[in-house]
């Protein structure tokens, strides 16, 4: 199981310029990459509109859930470069394929979402070395969190509906 390694930690080295909003960069220290801000965004604000491609019935590390069996690639491709925190940015609503800032982004920001927000199994669980104090160190999808803990976050009406059928199972 993998172990992210702190953001923050890193020294980042420009790519490219992404659709003028974001700046995609790679890592020194270990060739990862990550989504930056490339403009500042209000709390509650529409940050991007994208769409899906590639509908699979399989997940992989690089889909996003949609239903059970529905999972897609996002397009434009270089939001597949956001990375996961306990403490995230951004929240991915996958009903009006939009990305929302779930607080101010200012320039130079890294982008990141809760991954279970949008998961309900992960294709690839990790431990997680977010830093924040929210961090829940093993992710593993939705499926994993205790209601009370995942219902902190901003959740996708799927990853809502989920969380409701599991609570009336227990």
């Amino acid at each position: 199981m993998d172990q992210l390694i702190l953001s923050k930690d890193l020294h980042w080295d420009l790519i490219e310029i992404c659709d003028k909003k974001f700046q995609l960069k790679k890592a020194r220290e270990n060739n990862a990459n990550g989504l930056f801000s490339n403009e500042n965004f209000s709390a509650g604000e529409e940050v991007f509109q994208f769409n899906t491609k590639n509908i699979v019935t399989k997940p992989s590390y690089l889909t996003v859930q949609l239903d059970d069996h529905k999972h897609f690639s996002l397009d434009p491709d270089f939001l597949q470069y956001m990375n996961h925190s306990c403490d995230p940015n951004i929240f991915m609503d996958t009903d009006q394929l939009r990305l929302i800032a779930l607080k101010d982004i200012h320039v130079g920001d890294e982008l990141t979402f809760f991954y279970p927000s949008t998961e309900w199994e992960m294709d690839q669980p990790f431990i997680c070395n977010c830093g924040s104090t929210r961090c829940q160190q093993f992710i593993g999808g939705a499926y994993s969190f205790k209601p009370e803990v995942i219902l902190q976050y901003q959740l996708t009406n799927y990853i809502k509906r989920k969380v409701r059928e599991a609570s009336k199972a227990l």
